[in-house]
């Protein structure tokens, strides 16, 4: 029977090694990884530059394509988190976005797809936030919604419009509106492309906006909620560059991460093209010692916040800015943990597990 045994193994492994040789030889590089971008974008993207000799850079994507296929880490991520020079089991400390949506799905079940649609729905979200948003808000998608949209516009000169099921900040726009001649054209152009969440505009912090005016600059901050009990992690910044409305770090912001016991920045923060920085490029503000203000009564409202939405949300990642209304949400969504790992330099995927499930499921 040991012997037996034995062959058995031998063979399993074998059989094992040829299907994965199987699958990294007949990769196809064109294929699309993640919103129309293939294997073959990121990698033109991150190494089509890079002046290795031409065994070395396919030892890398070799490695690179059994990290997708195995975890489903997309170049972009194997590239900025390093794992290029991480042996398996130290890439196994991290959590690809795939991976997160994997573990959000076997936990929530059935119930997915409704609680997905409800953090993507960015009005839906407003009206369970109001009180946390701080600041008015409208939603248009005909029109028929003119009417209110030039009522708001007479409130708010200036607004900021989201699409209302984006993501990213792709397609956020800021307008200034003097007139309803002005308003009416700008109606058109939105309604003309989509449903939109209309705000009034977030007038930020100035120890926040002196970092980056053109964008308000946001903290990210996981939460996860179980029998009313609300526990907020490894929070990051985001700063937007210069004449950017957009913080977001896709879209070339930089994330930084937070102390979330003091608040204070760490002391270097990262774009996603891997670049490092200890101050902000365009404002050549320091990022180290720099306490985020009020950081006691953020944590407080992700908490409140948190609680007030319906029960099974069970994870959110709330994005928040400082306005002269003190701490408001901006909005949440499923976040990806990518985030709280790439500016710490470190693999948090058991602390999610265990934030998610439970300590006995790590």
């Amino acid at each position: 029977m040991g012997r037996n045994r034995c062959l058995s193994l031998i063979k399993r492994k074998i059989v094992n090694a040829f299907t994965w040789i199987n699958k990294i030889l007949f990769f196809d590089e064109n294929q699309e990884i993640y919103y129309g971008d293939s294997f073959r974008s990121y990698w033109e993207e991150y190494y089509g530059n890079d002046h290795r000799s031409f065994l070395s850079a396919m030892i890398v994507k070799l490695q690179a394509k059994r990290a997708f296929i195995d975890d489903g880490f997309r170049l972009d991520e194997f590239y900025l988190l390093g794992l290029e020079n991480k042996k398996k089991e130290e890439r196994d400390l991290y959590l690809s976005r795939i991976q997160k949506d994997k573990f959000l799905v076997s936990y929530y079940g059935t119930e997915s797809r409704e609680i997905l649609d409800f953090l993507m729905d960015k009005y839906l979200f407003y009206t369970f936030q109001k009180d946390f948003f701080k600041r008015d808000a409208i939603y248009i998608k005909s029109p028929k919604d003119f009417r209110p949209f030039l009522s708001f516009c007479k409130r708010h000169h200036q607004v900021f419009a989201k699409p209302d099921k984006g993501s990213c900040g792709i397609g956020a726009k800021s307008f200034t509106i003097d007139d309803d001649e002005q308003a009416a054209t700008v109606f058109e152009e939105l309604v003309g492309s989509g449903e939109w969440i209309i705000e009034e505009l977030i007038r930020q912090d100035p120890a926040i906006s002196a970092f980056n005016s053109s964008s308000v600059n946001t903290v990210r901050f996981p939460s996860f909620k179980k029998n009313g009990h609300v526990e907020c992690v490894f929070p990051c910044m985001r700063f937007g560059r210069a004449g950017s409305i957009i913080d977001n770090s896709t879209l070339g912001g930089l994330s930084i991460a937070i102390d979330g016991k003091t608040g204070e920045l760490y002391p270097k923060a990262y774009d996603e093209k891997g670049d490092v920085y200890s101050e902000h490029p365009d404002s050549k503000i320091s990022f180290r010692g720099f306490h985020v203000p009020q950081w006691d009564s953020l944590i407080e409202l992700v908490k409140k916040a948190h609680l007030a939405l319906p029960d099974n949300q069970v994870y959110v990642a709330f994005d928040l800015a400082l306005s002269d209304r003190g701490w408001c949400v901006v909005e949440g969504n499923w976040g990806d943990w990518f985030l709280q790992q790439y500016p710490r330099k470190m693999g948090l995927k058991k602390e999610f597990v265990s934030l998610l499930f439970g300590d006995d499921n790590q």
